[in-house]
This record gives C-alpha cells, structure tokens and sequence, in this order.
C-alpha cells in the first residue's frame, strides 16, 4: 500500500485518485499495487539471471584458468616426464609396460597435489581433461621398446661374434648359431652373420701366421700362405681381400729377408767386439752363464773370431782357477810355466803363449785391484764389504768408523803382498772426501777419535784408520799426523791438543786471506830444525804437520806478515812452538861424525832435554856395564830412533857405527804424560 504523505493542518491532495469513483478507486489501487510487485519481481529475476550468468561467467573463467594451470604442468613437468621414460625405454632401462605404470602412477600423484588449486564445480572435466591429454601424450612407448629390442639384439649379436672369434672354429661357430637363434633378428642378418664370422676367422688365422712368421723370421710359412691363398683355401675372403692379404704377405716376406741380411751382416760386424767383451769377462775369472755363451757362440759363428773363442771358452775353468790365486801364487805358476816353455818342447807353442798371455793380463789386473780398489778384490773373493755412505760419516762417524775396520780387517784377510789397504771403495771414495772436507775441526776430531777407539784391538788397527785418514786427506798429510797426535794423546807442555792444533790450522791454511810465509822459507827452517831425524813419507807428514800448526798459531793470536818473504822473530817464535809440537822435539848430539859435530835425533814426544840425557845416561851405564865397554865409547856412537817400539810399546833407540849398522839398543819411555 501507498504511504500518504501528510502535512501540517491539511493533507496533501491526490490528483490521480480523485478522478476515480470509490470502488474504481480500490480496484486501480489493486492493479497498482500489482503491477509494482510484477515489476519487482520482473526486477528480481533479471538480477538473478544477471547473477547466475556473471557465476556462470566466473566459473567458466576459473575453469579456462585451471586449464592453462593443467596446460602449463603438461607442457613442462608432463612432457619432461615422458621424455625421461621414453629415454629409459630406448636404452633398454625399462619395457613400454614398465613406462606406462610409472607414467599413470606420476600423472595420478601429480593431479592428485593440483586438485585444492582447481575449481570444485568443474573437478570432473578438469580430471578428464587431463587423462586425455596425459593419455593422448604417452603413446609411443612401444614402437620404442620394440626399437630398443632390436638394437640389443643387434649389441647381443655383435657381443656374441667377438667371443666366438675367441674359441676354436668349429666351437665358436657353434657358439654363435646358438646365441643367434634366440635372438629376434631377421634369418637373412643371422646368415649375413655366420659368414662375416668365417670371414673373420680366416683373417684371424692369416694375420696370426704372419705374426707368428715375423716373429720367427720364418719366410718359408709365409710363402706357404701365400700358395693357399691362390689355391683358394680362404674362401670366405673376397677376391680383393685375399689379393690385399697376399699383397702384405710378399712384403712381409721381403721386409724379413732384408732384415735378416742386414742382422747377419751386423753380428758379422760386431764379432769382434762381443768377442773382446767375452774375453774381459773370462778375464775376471768368474764362472759364466751358460746362455751368455751360447749368446756369444752364437754371435761369433762362422767368422774369423769363432776359433778364439772356442780357446777361451775351452779354457775358461782354467783361467778361473788361476783368478782365484794370490797375486804372489799366481806369480809363481807364470814364472813356472814361463821355464817349462823355455826348456822344453811344445806340440802347440802358440796355444801356450796364448795362455800365458791371458795369465799375464790376469795377474796386471788382480795386482792393480789389490792396489787401486781391494775392496773389489775382497768381493771377488767371496767376501762382503761394506758400502760407505758420506751422509753416514757426518751423521753416524762411530758407525762409518767400524765399518771401516772391518773392511780392512777383510782386505788383510787376503795375505796379500801387493794389497794397498784401502777401506773406503773407490766408488765410495768421491762423496766420503767431500763429506770429510766440509766437516768442521771438531767434527773432523770426533770422526778421528772414533776411527782410532774403533781400531784398539784389531789386527793392524793402526795401519787401517792410517789408511783411511790417508784417503779422506788425499795429498794433504797433516791430517795423518793428526791421527797420530790423537793416537798418541799428543799435548803441549801448557796442555795444548796437537790434533786439535793441526786440524784447526789445516781449516785455516783454506782461508786465502790467511798471509802465510812462502813454502822454501818455512821448509828451510823446518830442515835446520829435523836435519836427518826424519825422511820420506815421515818428513812430509811431519812437514804438513809444521805448517798447519804454525798456520793454527798465527791465526789464534792474530798475528799478520806484513808480507810472504820474510820472517821477523815473532813468527820466528811461532815456527819454533809449531816445529816442536810437530815433531815432539829434536835433541842435538855432540859426537863427531864425517866433518859434522852434531848428529840430530828426534826424542820421545814432549820430553826435554834435561830428563832424555839423565835416561841416556842410565842406559850407557847399562850397556857397559853389561858389555865391559866404557861409557866414553858409546857416547861417541849416534843414536838413531827406530820405528819399531820396545817389548811394552816403549820408544826404542839404537846406537849405531859409522856405517849406520846398530850395535845395541835401548829402550826409553814416551814422553807424553797419560
């Protein structure tokens, strides 16, 4: 109903209803009424059919929405997802089956984590939509399979015919029929297949011939080859194949027949040097190989130097037998067999002289190994020797030192005349001498002092570590002499070591800056001072000695010539401290002999003067006492020092004639105080 609007005192008039009748008034009110609420309602489904298309509207664009979702995982994660099983299905990973279930089960899992992202309404076309598609997108596994069936088959066959090839003929083929058979390959392949194998085979069996021919350098078989290629007995080769293979074959003939020529003329060549080389190992006098002489006969047949190898081979256990004597013993058998030759005759002089010849030529060797390296005599001998590592002598001296003794207590073994003892190989030798000359003083005092601890109780102790400082010094002798003042406890009257005097100087004498008198001055003062007492390899070392201990003294109190060609009495000083700690001391005798009045005698080390004539004087008493001959008589005799020593290591004298022949002897102690 119409709400009539009212005004203050009057009510508003009504136009429209005042021009109806009461009853037609209520009826038009009714259309009225009517018609509005046909008008709403008229209103109201055209929102709703509004609203239902702008849902429709919406829902559709939700599912084209959803589509392209689906679209784009299809396109990307799909398409990949395929692509990675039909790889699996062409290399024979998995069959089509396998790639069908795995590819469902992705594409229900993967749908399956989309389906809170897509419209609810439309969830079923969705789902079909993406079955078709993923149904429609994996066709094709098969014709992969069956494809990847085939190539394996293919790879199964080829597997198949390398192991054949591997077995006997007959065997292989056999093993072959058997794996083809199985396998799904058109029957015209597995024939083709057979015959590529007896291809294959007389190929295998032609070039193993040859290999075998060239190896053997056996020209025969190969021209036997080549007649069974002509006569047809590969015959699963093609023509061009066997005229290829008889082609290699003439080459391979040719190539051995020059070879052949050209080795022959080389051994013909060559005779004479394996032919010397043989005869320096039968020189050696050590017994041969048998295959080195078959190598040797062999190498010298049929050439001008085959009948002298016949004469040192048929006497080689002869020549080994005359190695294995002493240098003196084999001495001997030359000397004898040299007077046979003269006094008697010979059905075969030449042979004689040849066997004396290679006596000889032993003989020369052995006594230059005995002189220039007995270790290597030692070892032919049968014994050991040791190898002397420098490292060993800087890190280890006690060590390198009885490792020496014991390998010239070896070469002493030999009781032979021309040995030279030598302790250090001469292969050895080289890095030892760098080794000991890059030592400092005391380095050099410690590896002396264990040489001679080393050497106490050893048979000829002595002259080994002698000989051993005498190669690691080489030319230099005043380390000789240090030994010998280590040995001998060798002090000066302050308490001064003389090896550590001499070594110290040695060291310095290498300082060019170190101003030193020339060597005819020095030498001149030390030949006044010795006169006779000592000679030879004795006055070199104790010269050596002179030097380095002057050299040790001038640089101590840094004294400096002021030149090298005069020597002022502060050197002169010094010369007469290092003369007498070099030699121990020299007493003049007062006794006439030829036109001179003073014989010179060097005395017990460090002993003076006063007390070596107050025991001269004891020993004169003695000896006149004992042969009634006056005292007088025999001060009138020299006195010479021995090298041997008395009974109790005592140093020994003699008094002598005129002639130097000794007339008695006398013993006195050392002068060293312990």
């Amino acid at each position: 109903m119409a709400i009539i609007p009212r005004s203050q005192g009057r009510v508003t008039s009504q136009p429209t209803l005042q021009q109806h009748t009461p009853m037609t008034g209520l009826s038009s009110i009714g259309k009225v009424v009517d018609g509005v609420l046909d008008e709403r309602k008229r209103k109201q489904e055209e929102a709703e059919v509004s609203a239902k298309r702008v849902e429709l509207y919406h829902n559709d664009l939700a599912k084209q929405e959803a589509k392209v979702k689906l679209d784009d995982v299809m396109t990307r994660e799909m398409s990949e997802q395929i692509t990675l099983l039909k790889n699996d299905v062409s290399n024979g990973a998995m069959n089509a089956d396998q790639a069908n279930k795995t590819f469902n089960e992705w594409s229900k899992a993967r749908f399956k984590q989309m389906q809170n992202e897509l419209p609810w309404d439309s969830m079923h076309e969705l789902e079909n939509y993406w079955t078709e598609n993923a149904t429609r997108n994996a066709t094709g596994f098969l014709p992969l399979q069956l494809r990847a069936d085939a190539q394996k088959g293919v790879v199964v066959a080829d597997r198949a015919t390398e192991i054949a090839t591997r077995m006997g003929r007959e065997e292989g083929l056999q093993y072959l029929k058997e794996k083809l058979e199985v396998l799904n390959l058109p029957e015209p392949e597995k024939q083709q297949r057979i015959n590529t194998y007896h291809t294959s085979r007389d190929v295998l069996d032609i070039d193993g011939r040859i290999t075998s021919a060239i190896e053997s350098k056996d020209t025969t078989d190969l021209q036997s080859l080549v007649k069974e290629l002509d006569e047809g007995k590969f015959s699963y080769l093609g023509g061009p194949q066997a005229q290829q293979k008889k082609a290699q074959i003439l080459s391979r003939i040719d190539a051995i027949e020059k070879q052949v020529q050209v080795e022959e003329n080389k051994r013909v060549q060559l005779a004479g040097k394996v032919l010397n080389d043989f005869k320096s190992q039968v020189l050696t006098g050590r017994a041969l190989d048998d295959d080195y002489l078959e190598t040797v006969r062999s190498a010298v047949a049929g050439t001008e130097h085959e009948a002298e190898y016949n004469f040192y081979k048929s006497q080689s256990n002869n020549f080994q037998k005359f190695s294995r004597l002493s240098s003196a013993e084999q001495l001997k058998r030359i000397n004898e067999q040299k007077a046979v030759m003269a006094n008697s005759k010979s059905a075969d002089a030449v042979n004689e002289e040849k066997v004396l010849k290679v006596y000889e030529d032993l003989y020369k060797e052995k006594t230059e190994t005995l002189k220039t390296n007995p270790n290597q005599a030692v070892r032919e001998a049968g014994l050991k020797t040791h190898s002397l590592n420098a490292g060993e002598l800087k890190s280890n001296p006690k060590s390198f030192a009885a490792k020496v003794l014991e390998n010239g207590v070896s070469q002493f073994a030999l009781k032979d005349d021309n040995l030279k003892v030598k302790p250090i190989s001469a292969e050895d030798l080289p890095e030892a001498k760098q080794a000991f000359d890059s030592m400092g003083v005391n380095q050099k005092l410690d590896f002396i002092g264990s040489l001679i601890s080393e050497s106490k109780g050893v048979p000829k102790g002595s002259q080994i570590w002698a000989a051993t400082i005498k190669q690691l010094g080489g030319d230099d002798n005043s380390y000789l002499m240090a030994g010998v003042a280590r040995a001998n406890n060798y002090r000066s009257r302050d308490g001064e070591d003389v090896a550590a005097a001499i070594i110290s100087g040695t060291q310095a004498l290498k300082n060019k800056q170190l101003i030193m008198p020339k060597d005819d001055l020095l030498k001149a003062e030390f030949n006044k001072y010795v006169g006779s007492t000592v000679s030879g390899g004795t006055a070199n070392m104790t010269y050596a000695a002179f030097k380095s201990i002057y050299a040790h003294l001038i640089e101590r109190n840094n004294y400096i010539h002021d030149d090298n060609k005069t020597i002022d009495d502060d050197a002169k000083s010094f010369i007469n401290t290092a003369l007498s700690l070099a030699t121990g001391g020299v007493y003049s005798q007062k006794v006439e002999y030829g036109n001179q009045t003073t014989w010179k005698v060097s005395k017990p080390y460090g002993m003076d003067d006063d007390r070596f004539e107050r025991i001269l004087d004891t020993r004169y008493a003695a000896i006149s006492q004992k042969y009634q001959i006056s005292e007088s008589e025999l001060k009138d005799l020299r006195l010479r020092r021995e090298s041997q020593r008395g009974p109790k290591g005592q140093v020994r004298y003699a008094l002598i004639n005129e002639r130097g022949a000794p007339l008695f002897y006398m013993n006195m102690p050392d002068g060293v105080t312990k």
